[in-house]
């Protein structure tokens, strides 16, 4: 005898399914939560079987093992983690053409900095599994003008491999805009993905800075070798040149820094042209 099946049976398979993969795949999430504060959240990315592929899961190492000469996590590892996080950041900004090309303007600020050194030294100490992981990072700054409203949120992905430590970066200031105020939830909704490189994610590497940092390169279809302006490479030599101990800060000196300022202001308002200003510019920018 032929047994029909009921709309009423076939929604029940449906729904015993859905709990199947419902199941099975809140087990192992590709994105837990590592370690926050109230400005920064640092997230595990985990890998499940080879995803995410496109950060090469089988080639991840302890961001530990490079950034620490030893493996205990005690208080002097802490403090050397820290330091060595705070060193990479400085060399790492987006271009500010109204002033001079040497400098970025950092993404991440000394305060971030520290704060983000703090949840990632917490993140390997603490990871559950023991398993290498790679990161995403969440960052947040409060718009001013829509305080709880807006934010401005920088995201990128980090890890740790045999040939360097990569950063991805997906948004760099990244206007977002809640219609009520949002929550950690609101903020942090982020999924995994690959980032493809554009003005909006593309970083500036200072042209002064140690040896062992830079952008990352691959061939092109033409044969040709071309940078990722969005991913940066930091190689071990970064952490172990002693340049990187002992390079000496660049002294600007403020006068004129506030010439440069003062000659922007008369430009903006009609006071000099564009032609002048440019001049202008080239010649104290000489003296820097």
């Amino acid at each position: 005898m032929k047994v029909r099946k009921t709309k009423s049976d076939r929604f029940t398979l449906l729904l015993i399914f859905v709990l199947y993969i419902f199941i099975n795949c809140s087990g192992t999430q590709i994105k837990s939560i590592a370690s926050t504060s109230e400005s920064v959240a640092v997230f595990y990315i985990n890998r499940i079987s080879e995803e995410p592929r496109f950060l090469d899961p089988p080639n991840w190492r302890p961001v530990a093992g490079t950034l620490l000469t030893g493996a205990n996590f005690d208080s002097d590892k802490k403090e050397e983690f820290k330091a060595r996080i705070g060193s990479l950041f400085k060399y790492i900004g987006v271009v500010d053409s109204t002033v001079t090309s040497r400098d970025p303007v950092r993404i991440v600020n000394e305060v971030e900095a520290e704060i983000l050194s703090n949840l990632l030294f917490e993140a390997e100490n603490g990871i559950p599994d023991g398993a290498p992981k790679a990161y995403l990072i969440l960052m947040k700054k409060e718009d001013q003008i829509r305080p709880g409203l807006r934010i401005r949120r920088t995201s990128f992905y980090l890890r740790n491999t045999p040939e360097c430590i990569y950063l991805e970066f997906v948004e760099i200031g990244q206007v977002i805009d809640f219609q009520v105020p949002y929550g950690f939830r609101d903020w942090t909704l982020f999924a995994v993905s690959e980032s493809n490189t554009g003005s909006q994610n593309e970083v500036f590497l200072s042209e002064i800075r140690p040896s062992g940092i830079e952008y990352v390169s691959k061939p092109n279809l033409a044969g040709a070798i071309s940078e990722e302006k969005n991913k940066v490479c930091v190689r071990q030599q970064f952490w172990s040149s002693p340049k990187n101990e002992s390079l000496p800060t660049k002294k600007v000196d403020k006068n004129l820094e506030s010439r440069l300022k003062a000659l922007k202001d008369l430009l903006e308002k009609g006071l000099i042209t564009k032609q002048d200003y440019e001049r202008k510019k080239a010649e104290l920018l000489k003296e820097l």
